[in-house]
C-alpha cells in the first residue's frame, strides 16, 4: 500500500486509536435511556465521528442477530451532505425528513398509517415549495416551523402525532418487532451552518417522538455560525443565547475523545502499513513519534493520513533514485534520518512558515536571532498593543529562554492563528533536538530531511546535503522508575491516582524480578554507561525490557472510561506456534495485536488488520490479579525465545512483513493459485479465535 486513504472506519473493523470503551458506553446509553433523546457527536472535521457512529451501528446491529425477544433497535442512517447537493436548503430538509420516515415505512405496518404518513409528508413538502428560498434559519419553536412549512399551523403536529403512531405499531409487530428506532444523522458538518441549524430545528419538531433516538454528527461550533444571522457575533454577553438553542436540540453532548488516542501505536500503524521505514534490528520510537504529532498537527486522524500520504510519495521517490544511483543507499533505511524526516513533514502540515525557516536557516540555535526574525515579520509583531507584556512573560519561561525560541515566538506572533502554538513548536524542536547528543550529527539530519521532503512542501530551496553515518540517534528516557512515575503523573494530572499502588506494584515486581533473576540494569544508570549491558530496562510511555539491546517485552498503564489498566506487551514464539497465551491461574489473556477475519471467501472480502503478528497484548485491571515469581519468570524467557527466533529469521516465525504478504496475495492473487490459497490457510490458522495456548500460571 503506497497511500491512506481518508475514510471512516467500517463497521467492525479494527479501533486503532483504542477507544472502543466510549463508543461501547454510548450504545449502553442508547440502550436505557429514557427517550426521546438526542446525542450530538462533537468533534472537529476529521476527528473520527463518523468512525464513531458506524461502531455504534455495528454493535446494535449484532445485538440484533443474538436476541429473539423484542429487544430489537430498528437503525437509520442519513447522510445530510448527499441530500444537500444540488439543492436547495428547504428541499435538503425535506429529503432528510422523507427518508427517515420512507425508512419508517418499509417496516411491515399498516397500510392506512402509511397513507396518512404520506399525505403528511406531502403537505408538508407543498408548504416548502410555496416558501421558496425565503427559509431563515435559527427559528425557535414548532410554531414558527409550522408556518414556515405549512399554511395550516396543525401539520407538523399532526405528522408528528401519525409518525408516533407509526413507531408506537413498529413496535409492537409480531412478525419483526423494535424495542426503539434510532436515526443516525452524518456529516451536518459539510453543509452550510446555516442550513445545518435549520436541519436540526426541523428534526427537532417532527421527531420529538416516544422510543426515537437521534445520534447527530455536529460540532457546537456549526452551531454558533449557523445562529449568527439570528444572535449576531458571540460575545461573552450573547453566548448563553447559542447555547441555549443548542442544549434545547441535544440533550447528551459527546465530544470526541482525541485527547485519549493511542497516536503512537496508530501512526506506527499507518507507518508500517507504507512501509516507511523497515528494519529487522530496530523501530522507530513509538513515544517520540507520538510527541512529534502532537506537538504538531495534534491528533486528528484525517490530518494525520495526510501526513502518512506525503511521507508515501517521499518513501516511493526515495526509493526510485536510490534505484538509478549506483551504491545508493536510502536514507530512510537510516533510523535517525527517518525519525527527523518524519518531523519535518509533520511541521510542513503544522505550520509552514516554520519549515520555511529550517529551509532557510537549519542551524536554528545559532541562527535564528532577532535579525533573522526581522526579515519575516518585518517587526510587526511589535505593533500589537501587548507585544511588550507578552513577549517579557513569554522570555521568562522555559519554552523561550533561548534566543531561537524567542525568534520562533516573534514568527508565530503575527499569525493570530498559530500564536497559542508557539510553546508547542518549541517543545517540538527542543525534543526533537535533545534526541541527539552530537550537534553536528542532529544537523546532518537535519539538512537530509529537508532535502528529501522538499517535495511535499508549500516552499523549499534546495541546498546541498551530505549522508551521515548511522548510529547517532538516542532518544529520551527517564532516568529510572521514579523519574518515570514522576512522568506518569505528569501525564494524567486529571487523574490524582494515577499511577494507583496496585498499578506501581505490579511493575515494580516485573522490574525486581528482571534485575534479581538476569541481572538487568536500567538504561540510563551509571551501570550501562558503556552501554554494553546484556540486560536493559528502559523507562518511556512504557516500562520495556531489552535482551541485547533488542525489546521482547513492555509493560504500561491506560486510563480509560472505566478506570485504569496495566497493558503487557510480550513476544510470541514458535513453540505454541506464535498462539497467544491464557495465564490461568492469574487470569491474565493475552490476544494478537490485530486480527484479519476472511467474511467472505468467495469475493475475497476480509475485515481487519493484521497489526504486529510478532506481538501479543494484555490488559487487566491490576486490583484482581496476583502475580507470581514463576509468572515473571516464564513470560521474560518465553518472550526472550520467540525474540530470538524471528532475529535469526527462522522460517516458521511469521513476522508483520510476512502476513503482509499473504494479505497482499488474498486480494490481489487468482482465486486457484497458490499463493491465494495459501495465503488463505496462513490467515485462517493464525487468527482462528479458539488457538490460545493455556498455560497454568
Amino acid at each position: 500500500m503506497v497511500g491512506i486513504v481518508d475514510q471512516a472506519l467500517e463497521p467492525g473493523g479494527v479501533d486503532s486509536l483504542e477507544i472502543s470503551s466510549y463508543h461501547e458506553a454510548l450504545v449502553d446509553f442508547i440502550k436505557q435511556t429514557d427517550t426521546p433523546m438526542t446525542i450530538g457527536v462533537q468533534g472537529e472535521w476529521g476527528s473520527g465521528k463518523t468512525s464513531l457512529l458506524y461502531q455504534i451501528w455495528n454493535k446494535l446491529e449484532q445485538e440484533n442477530e443474538k436476541r429473539t425477544d423484542d429487544e430489537n433497535y430498528l437503525q437509520i442512517w442519513v447522510n445530510s451532505w448527499e441530500h444537500s447537493l444540488l439543492s436547495t436548503p428547504e428541499e435538503s430538509l425535506l429529503k432528510i425528513v422523507n427518508e427517515i420516515i420512507q425508512a419508517l415505512l418499509e417496516a411491515d405496518v399498516d397500510k392506512s398509517k402509511k397513507d396518512k404518513v404520506k399525505d403528511g409528508v406531502q403537505n408538508l413538502m407543498k408548504g416548502a415549495l410555496r416558501i421558496g428560498s425565503s427559509l431563515a434559519a435559527g427559528g425557535a419553536g414548532t410554531d414558527l416551523v409550522d408556518s414556515i412549512f405549512s399554511s395550516d399551523a396543525n401539520s407538523i403536529k399532526q405528522l408528528r402525532e401519525q409518525l408516533h403512531s407509526l413507531v408506537n405499531e413498529i413496535k409492537d409487530l409480531e412478525t419483526n418487532p423494535y424495542q426503539r428506532v434510532v436515526i443516525y444523522v452524518d456529516d451536518l458538518d459539510r453543509i452550510e451552518p446555516r442550513d445545518a441549524v435549520a436541519i436540526l430545528e426541523l428534526l427537532k419538531n417532527i421527531f420529538n417522538i416516544k422510543d426515537c433516538v437521534f445520534v447527530l454528527a455536529i460540532d457546537y461550533q456549526v452551531v454558533v455560525k449557523g445562529l449568527k444571522e439570528k444572535f449576531g457575533e458571540p460575545t461573552p454577553e450573547n453566548e448563553w443565547e447559542f447555547r441555549s438553542f443548542f442544549d434545547k436540540i441535544i440533550q447528551l453532548p459527546f465530544s470526541m475523545p482525541m485527547g485519549s488516542y493511542d497516536i503512537g501505536k496508530y501512526v506506527l500503524n499507518l507507518l508500517g502499513d507504507i512501509k516507511y521505514y523497515e528494519s529487522d534490528d530496530d523501530q522507530l520510537d513509538e513515544d517520540l513519534i507520538e510527541s512529534l504529532v502532537t506537538l504538531s498537527i495534534g491528533t486528528n486522524p484525517r490530518s494525520i493520513k495526510r501526513l502518512i500520504n506525503s511521507l508515501s510519495l517521499i518513501k516511493i521517490l526515495n526509493d526510485t533514485k536510490n534505484e538509478s544511483e549506483a551504491g545508493g543507499g536510502s536514507a530512510i533505511d537510516n533510523k535517525d534520518v527517518a525519525t527527523v524526516m518524519f518531523a519535518m513533514v509533520c511541521l510542513q502540515i503544522a505550520n509552514s512558515d516554520i519549515y520555511d525557516m529550517l529551509v532557510a536557516e537549519p542551524k536554528f540555535e545559532n541562527s535564528w536571532n532577532d535579525e533573522f526574525a526581522y526579515k519575516i515579520t518585518q517587526a510587526k509583531e511589535e505593533q500589537d498593543k501587548s507585544w511588550k507584556e507578552n513577549f517579557e512573560q513569554a522570555v521568562g519561561s522555559e519554552d523561550f529562554d533561548e534566543t531561537w525560541e524567542q525568534c520562533l515566538y516573534r514568527v508565530c506572533y503575527v499569525n493570530p492563528r498559530q500564536r497559542n502554538n508557539a510553546t508547542k513548536y518549541s517543545k517540538f524542536l527542543s525534543d526533537l533536538r535533545k534526541t541527539y547528543k552530537d550537534p553536528e550529527e542532529f544537523q546532518k539530519f537535519i539538512e537530509i530531511a529537508l532535502k528529501e521532503t522538499a517535495v511535499t512542501a508549500v516552499s523549499a530551496t534546495d541546498k546541498p546535503n551530505v549522508r551521515p553515518p548511522k548510529g547517532s540517534y538516542k532518544p529520551h528516557f527517564n532516568l529510572g522508575i521514579d523519574d518515570w512515575v514522576n512522568r506518569v503523573k505528569s501525564d494524567n494530572s486529571s487523574y490524582s491516582d494515577c499511577p494507583k499502588e496496585e498499578t506501581l506494584d505490579i511493575i515494580k515486581f516485573f522490574i525486581d524480578n528482571y534485575k534479581n533473576k538476569f541481572g538487568a540494569v536500567d538504561q540510563e544508570s551509571e551501570d550501562n554507561k558503556n552501554g554494553e549491558a546484556e540486560f536493559t530496562i528502559k523507562y518511556a510511555g512504557y516500562v520495556t525490557f531489552y535482551h541485547k539491546k533488542k525489546k521482547f517485552l513492555g509493560i504500561g498503564i491506560r486510563r480509560n472510561l472505566k478506570g485504569e489498566f496495566i497493558t503487557i506487551e510480550a513476544h510470541k514464539n514458535l513453540k505454541d506456534k506464535q498462539m497467544p497465551l491464557n495465564f490461568t491461574s492469574s487470569g491474565i489473556l493475552f490476544d494478537h495485536g490485530g486480527r484479519l477475519e476472511i467474511t467472505d471467501l468467495e469475493n475475497k472480502k476480509i475485515k481487519g488488520g493484521c497489526g504486529y503478528t510478532e506481538w501479543m497484548f494484555a490488559t487487566f485491571d491490576p486490583t484482581n490479579v496476583k502475580l507470581s515469581d514463576g509468572f515473571v519468570e516464564f513470560l521474560f524467557n518465553y518472550s526472550m525465545e520467540g525474540l530470538k527466533q524471528r532475529i535469526d529469521k527462522d522460517e516458521n516465525f511469521i513476522d508483520y512483513a510476512k502476513m503482509k504478504n499473504h494479505l497482499n496475495h488474498f486480494k490481489n492473487k487468482r482465486k486457484d493459485s497458490n499463493d491465494f490459497k495459501e495465503a488463505v490457510k496462513i490467515i485462517q490458522s493464525f487468527y482462528d479465535p479458539n488457538k490460545v495456548k493455556s498455560v497454568d500460571l
